[in-house]
C-alpha cells in the first residue's frame, strides 16, 4: 500500500529509501559507492530521486556520524588545555599507540572525511545554494540551507587546520610539546608577530568560525542523519532526538570556546 509521505519530496512510496519512513535503511556498502549516480536517473520509480538503497544520503549520514564522534572526542581533549600537564598526558596516551595511530587516523578519520566531502560536494554541485531544495526529506529548508553553508566553511577550515598542524604535512603541532605548539599554531600563525597583532587575530578568529560551523553541522547532521538511516521512525523519537541535539549544541560550542581560550598566548 502506497501513501503520500511528503508533499515536498513528491514520493508516493511508504519509504523513499532514505530511511525514517517505513522500512529501515540498508546498511551502507562501501563497494556500492562507485556505482552511485548523481544525475537524478538512479531509480525513476522514486519520484524523490533518492536513488533507493544506494542513496548518497546514506553514506553522508554514516560517515558524518563517524566524523561527529571524532569531533566530540577532539573537543573533549582540547578542553584539557586548561591544565597543560593533563593535556600533555592525554596526547602522550594517544601517541603511545605507535603504528596503530596512523591506521586509526586513516580508517576512522581521513577515509570517512574523503567520502563525506566527495559526496557532499557532488550533492552541493547539484543542489547549489538554492533555498528550499525539493529533494531533501528531513529538517526545515533553513536547516538544510545552513547545512550546506557550514559544510563549505568546515571544509575550508579542516584543510587549513590539517595542513598547518598535522605532522604528515609538516604541521606545527609537536606531540612532545603539545600545549605550547598548539597555542602557537592557533594564536601566532605569523611567527614573527605578537599574538595580539591583527594579522594573527584573523587566523585565531577563523578557528572560532570553524568551531561554530562544525557544531551546527554536527548537531543538525545527527538529527537528520539518524532519520536518513532509519534509526528514528516516529515523530516522538524525532522530537526527542531534536531536543537532545538542541541541548548538545551550546554544550559543544562552550567546550570548543573553552579550549580556544585555554590556548591563548599571553
Amino acid at each position: 500500500m502506497c501513501v503520500k509521505v511528503s508533499p515536498k519530496s513528491g514520493c508516493q512510496k511508504t519509504s523513499c529509501g532514505c530511511g525514517g519512513h517505513g522500512q529501515a535503511a540498508v546498511p551502507p556498502d562501501p563497494r556500492a559507492i562507485l556505482a552511485l549516480k548523481f544525475d537524478g536517473t538512479e531509480m525513476e520509480e522514486h519520484q524523490c530521486q533518492c536513488g533507493g538503497k544506494n542513496c548518497p544520503r546514506h553514506y553522508l549520514a554514516f560517515t558524518g556520524l563517524l566524523l561527529g564522534g571524532f569531533l566530540v572526542l577532539h573537543l573533549a581533549i582540547n578542553t584539557l588545555g586548561l591544565w597543560p600537564d593533563v593535556f600533555q598526558a592525554a596526547v602522550n596516551r594517544n601517541h603511545a599507540l605507535g603504528p596503530l595511530l596512523p591506521a586509526l587516523e586513516i580508517g576512522l578519520i581521513f577515509l570517512p572525511l574523503t567520502i563525506h566531502a566527495a559526496l557532499g560536494l557532488r550533492t552541493l554541485g547539484r543542489e547549489k545554494f538554492r533555498y528550499g531544495v525539493a529533494k531533501h526529506h528531513h529538517g526545515s529548508d533553513l536547516r538544510q540551507w545552513l547545512q550546506r553553508v557550514t559544510a563549505l566553511i568546515m571544509l575550508a577550515f579542516i584543510l587549513f587546520h590539517v595542513v598547518t598542524l598535522h605532522r604528515w604535512f609538516g604541521g606545527r603541532f609537536d606531540p612532545h610539546h603539545a600545549f605550547s605548539s598548539a597555542a602557537q599554531a592557533v594564536w601566532q600563525f605569523w611567527r614573527d608577530m605578537p599574538a595580539g597583532r591583527m594579522s594573527n587575530l584573523w587566523f585565531a578568529q577563523f578557528y572560532l568560525l570553524g568551531l561554530l560551523a562544525a557544531v551546527y553541522h554536527l548537531t543538525n547532521g545527527v538529527a537528520t542523519g539518524a532519520e536518513v538511516l532509519g534509526w528514528v521512525r516516529t515523530p516522538a523519537a524525532r522530537q526527542r532526538l531534536g531536543r537532545a541535539c538542541f541541548i548538545a549544541a551550546p554544550a559543544l560550542l562552550l567546550a570548543g570556546m573553552v579550549a580556544w581560550q585555554a590556548l591563548a598566548v599571553n
